[in-house]
């Protein structure tokens, strides 16, 4: 709108080169005017932002492209190409008509693509099914807002606030073949729906037809956010499950999937059953690899974690995953950071065998030395100061703080130190020594 060189043409109309359609010049706050010549067609049918563009607006929605891909009679003499084939064809017809001024390739497009096969993925208008958010997220939002759903770490509430305030309508339908088939049915002579859980014996609108069910299955999401519930209650209907578990006490994931997942059970757990699902939800960040990026196959940065566990034990695995990692954020892992959680790990096996290999050994006389009885007490207060500020980050999710905390004492503080004092006195099977170990 504030492109003043197309200032005088919005409002007006301009005919589309060979179909010969004409269609209205409008402006719109979503178009990039420093990108390209900063005009831009508007297809409300098969794009996502032109579709919004297209209800503001009131520009007429032409769908152009079938669900078998190929184009329609919309298209004139293209219909029955393949919309890639289309666009080849069009670029011929555009050159040979003398229209086309120019070909401008180095642009970088941000277009949609399927994460199987990489082929450009085409939007297609279809009537979907949709929940009603506002409802269910104003009483999520209030549960969270008052602390009745603790979040950890705490800069994740205001996230999550801001998508229970700014959700739009759930689309719940998914057109594809795996999933929850939708218990919708559709009467075949009023062209009317209606939703039964146990499958319909006759058609409940007009009573008496050969209803059809809708092909369409639900929202990973959709069905997902009723597991805190669904999975307690699907157990016998005379079991306590349901009473004793819900709400769960912890609801550990990751941050990418708190508005898609969390969010959700939030809503869905309280609509069903009236209370909140989780008392506190911990989020974890992203494993990436060493350099910081996101691990892929392409990338060839992948870190298999049953090999991990194969070559070092999985204490060394889990370890490596939290050693070093601020709650919520981002984990850098590789190899290497494994291995040396595995040295850790291998330490703490040496030290209990030092220690287990000479219980046998008994020195009765060795009890008393006064030395040997300042370490140990030296020992059980540092022992008892550690413990209180391990189960201090334990209770507070602060689980690196909780490891990094273990690994300095049993490394070099227990192993680095009092059994160095201590070694003699255990070799020689001081009953002290070996009690306090």
């Amino acid at each position: 709108p504030k492109d003043k060189k197309y200032k005088d043409l919005i409002g007006k109309t301009v005919i589309v080169p060979i179909i010969n359609r004409q269609v209205k010049i409008v402006a719109d706050e979503s178009v990039d005017p420093k990108f390209g010549t900063g005009a831009v067609k508007v297809t409300p049918a098969h794009d996502f932002t032109d579709f919004e563009t297209g209800k503001k607006h009131k520009l007429e929605m032409i769908q152009i492209i079938g669900f078998d891909g190929k184009l329609n009679e919309n298209t004139g003499l293209y219909k029955g190409f393949y919309a890639n084939e289309a666009r080849k064809k069009i670029v011929e017809d555009l050159k040979m008509s003398g229209q086309m001024v120019k070909i401008k390739e180095d642009y970088v497009h941000n277009v949609g693509t399927c994460y199987k096969c990489s082929r450009v993925l085409e939007p297609l208008p279809k009537e979907q099914w949709f929940v009603k958010i506002k409802p269910l997220a104003d009483k999520a939002k209030k549960l969270v807002q008052s602390d009745e759903i603790k979040i950890v770490p705490k800069k994740f509430k205001k996230i999550l606030l801001w998508w229970l305030t700014n959700f739009r309508d759930w689309n719940i339908s998914r057109q594809i073949v795996w999933g929850i088939r939708i218990p919708a049915y559709r009467c075949v002579t009023k062209s009317d729906w209606f939703v039964s859980v146990e499958k319909p014996k006759k058609c409940q609108i007009c009573g008496n037809c050969k209803f059809e069910q809708d092909t369409d299955t639900f929202d990973t999401w959709f069905s997902s956010a009723q597991w805190p519930f669904a999975t307690l209650l699907a157990q016998d209907e005379n079991s306590d499950f349901f009473d004793y578990f819900y709400p769960t006490s912890v609801m550990e994931t990751g941050y990418d999937i708190l508005p898609w997942w969390v969010a959700r059970m939030i809503m869905v757990g309280v609509f069903t059953t009236g209370k909140k699902p989780f008392e506190t939800i911990f989020l974890h960040g992203m494993v990436r690899d060493k350099n910081g990026q996101k691990m892929s196959k392409s990338k060839g940065n992948v870190v298999n974690p049953l090999e991990m566990v194969d070559k070092y034990g999985a204490d060394a695995l889990r370890s490596a995953l939290i050693f070093g990692t601020k709650e919520g954020g981002d984990i850098s892992f590789s190899e290497e950071k494994v291995i040396g959680m595995r040295n850790f790990v291998n330490k703490i096996w040496n030290m209990a065998r030092f220690i287990e290999m000479n219980e046998k050994v008994v020195d009765k006389g060795a009890m008393n030395r006064t030395t040997t009885k300042t370490i140990l007490n030296d020992l059980q207060k540092e022992y008892k100061k550690e413990k209180k500020q391990y189960l201090k980050f334990m209770d507070s999710y602060q689980f690196s703080k909780a490891l990094g905390l273990v690994y300095e004492f049993i490394w070099h503080r227990f192993a680095d130190f009092y059994i160095e004092q201590l070694k003699d006195e255990v070799i020689n099977g001081n009953i002290e020594a070996l009690g306090v170990l």
